[in-house]
């Protein structure tokens, strides 16, 4: 769908645009293979210690309750289906809005799991599942947050005038946003429901 838009949208560009636009998109394609190699990575270093494991979670450990983290699943699916709203239709900012909202709102929900597992005593420390929940949960968040600043920083344009930068910015930070939506759902049934 950002690939119609997009498309819809290189109809108007000038030649120079559009070579910003193959940029913009060639440097959103290697950042997300980067940050997609930084996640394989944790998942392979989780999948050793998960499958070695006798017991996982190991003994004395207690899995977290899945309500925070469906909750957090259910605030980052809302989020991408309104950032696809969003840029079916750019000019009704909207769907932007929700999507920082519900973005805000995954990042509380994420918070409310941290101190969750802090009230049930289990710190990084208390061992390696803990230590492998709040790594991968702290890594995701801060690749939120600057997701959000990032949509902070489209909304800006969005409200002040539709041009070819926010049009180009959108694509990105929308293949970034979903990429995390991914990850999260990945992260969502190996760590807490797995």
């Amino acid at each position: 769908m950002a690939e119609a838009m997009t498309n819809l949208a290189t109809k108007n560009l000038s030649e120079s645009d559009q070579g910003k636009e193959i940029v913009s998109s060639i440097g959103m394609i290697v950042a997300l293979i980067s940050f997609g190699m930084l996640f394989a990575t944790l998942m392979m270093g989780f999948a050793m210690f998960r499958f070695t494991a006798p017991v996982w979670p190991p003994d004395g450990m207690v899995k977290p309750s899945l309500f925070l983290p469906s909750l957090s699943t259910l605030c980052i699916f809302l989020s991408s289906l309104s950032y696809i709203w969003f840029e079916k239709n750019i000019a009704n900012k909207k769907g932007l809005i929700l999507t920082i909202v519900l973005g805000l709102g995954f990042m509380f929900m994420q918070s409310l799991l941290w101190h969750q597992l802090r009230s049930q005593g289990i710190f990084t420390s208390s061992g390696i599942f803990p230590s492998i929940i709040y790594a991968f949960t702290w890594i995701h968040a801060i690749h939120i947050m600057a997701a959000l600043g990032l949509l902070f920083w489209l909304l800006f344009f969005a409200l002040n005038k539709i041009n070819t930068k926010a049009l180009l910015l959108a694509s990105s930070v929308g293949k970034f946003w979903h990429f995390l939506g991914i990850v999260w759902f990945i992260m969502f049934l190996t760590i807490f429901v797995l």
